[in-house]
């Protein structure tokens, strides 16, 4: 318990240090307060002049909103963990008690749980949607895309700035809702191998499917699943 205080301790030395892990920190808050004052702002007017009402679509604007925390947090997570494999940090963390594994449950558990906090605090704070508990299925989906950004960059890239490149190049995944939702297509299925597919459908359909009988909740957290077994495995052989 005191080294994961220590951890915590450190983080936000780094943070504070390093603007643009502060940024990745204060974004989802710039996003909940745009978010609520940019739609209030615009939709009169554009139910006035176009007769558009785009209270309809909340669901699908917050099924884009909150997969940004997670994505920012863990692209946060990986750059971390890059500088502190680069630094030579995480090889004498293996030998202490903490160990390599104790190092990682923290590592990715903490960002999830802070992505988890923000998306919930932007759901609430926006009122796009009403957060009730059948949302939480959707809510934790998101909250999973933090390990497995954090465990892609920190898997593929050799070091902080391909980290950094990888993760804007990977941010593509966070437009997937946006095809599901304007393009209708028997085929958007295939793009179930992303897991933002899964999380915006299971968010959107959350109204309409039941709880336990939302499918793309259960198919979401097995392809989730899937990716944190594989990029666990690929970081160990990395790390090792």
């Amino acid at each position: 318990m005191r080294a994961f205080i220590a951890f915590l301790v450190g983080d936000f030395k780094n943070i504070t240090r390093d603007a643009m892990l502060f940024g990745a920190i204060l974004a989802p808050v710039a996003l909940a307060l745009f978010v609520k004052y940019a739609i209030s702002y615009f939709s009169e007017d554009l139910h006035a002049m176009y007769a558009f009402s785009i209270e309809q679509h909340f669901p699908f604007i917050m099924s884009f909103v909150i997969l940004l925390p997670p994505f920012m947090l863990g692209v946060m997570a990986g750059l971390m963990i890059l500088e502190e494999m680069d630094d030579h940090i995480l090889s004498y963390i293996a030998v202490t008690p903490v160990s390599k594994s104790g190092y990682l449950l923290y590592r990715l558990i903490v960002p999830m749980l802070s992505s988890t906090s923000l998306t919930i605090f932007i759901m609430m704070y926006t009122g796009l949607v009403d957060f009730t508990m059948d949302l939480l299925p959707a809510v934790l989906q998101a909250a999973l895309l933090t390990p497995i950004i954090a465990l892609f960059l920190a898997g593929f890239a050799n070091n902080k700035v391909e980290g950094l490149a990888i993760g804007k190049a990977v941010g593509i995944i966070v437009v997937i809702p946006a095809l599901t939702y304007f393009v209708k297509s028997n085929w958007l299925f295939l793009l179930g191998v992303f897991p933002t597919f899964w999380m915006s459908e299971a968010f959107i359909k959350s109204n309409e499917i039941a709880l336990f009988s939302n499918f793309y909740v259960w198919i979401g957290f097995g392809v989730q699943g899937m990716y944190l077994y594989v990029l666990l495995k690929k970081f160990n052989r990395k790390s090792t």
